[in-house]
């Protein structure tokens, strides 16, 4: 395609207990995860706990989940994103936006850096309903949410509550279990 526009971008939905957190993006006009452009110098591991940071405050870590190749020397690997969408921002510019899923490991709730547009962190059940969220409590009108948000918030909850429960100790009532599942504690 010739003469288009594109920029690098990034996405970092965002999973505590179960719950993603996003906001109201006024340019968008839309219910969004925290994200924005990748700047000179930063990967895009950087640039999206960059982006959580400074919209929500919060601090993260990308969760891995694709497989990885080891090997002994070599260039660096860094955290390949969750999907990859092509998203148009208007004739002839898009955005290659590269989404990645995130558990918090401080800051929680958080802070918006829009004070008239908190955080909302949204369960399963709100994302599966079709009515979306309220603009200023209930008083606003009801905006739903974007086919990729939804089904992107979807997998993140579950993956990422499924990374989090896996790195939880299993303890049985004679103590912790160790790797090899003895109960001898390690």
């Amino acid at each position: 395609m010739t003469g288009m526009d594109r920029h690098l971008t990034v996405t970092g939905f965002v999973v505590h207990k179960g719950r993603t957190a996003l906001h109201w993006h006024r340019k968008v006009q839309s219910w969004l995860p925290a994200g924005g452009h990748i700047e000179p110098g930063e990967d895009p591991v950087q640039a999206v706990l960059r982006e959580v940071r400074e919209e929500f405050g919060l601090d993260a870590e990308v969760v891995p989940l694709a497989p990885r190749v080891s090997y002994a020397g070599g260039p660096e690997q860094l955290e390949p994103p969750y999907t990859i969408l092509v998203c148009p921002v208007e004739p002839g510019h898009e955005h290659i936006d590269l989404v990645y899923f995130l558990r918090v490991t401080g800051g929680y709730p958080g802070r918006s850096h829009d004070p008239e547009n908190p955080i909302r962190w949204v369960d399963e059940r709100t994302l599966r309903e079709d009515d979306g969220l309220f603009l200023a409590g209930e008083c606003g009108p009801e905006i739903p949410f974007a086919p990729d948000v939804r089904a992107l918030g979807l997998e993140a909850i579950r993956l990422v509550s499924q990374h989090e429960a896996s790195l939880a100790p299993v303890t049985t009532s004679e103590g912790p279990l160790s790797v090899d599942g003895d109960g001898a504690g390690g």
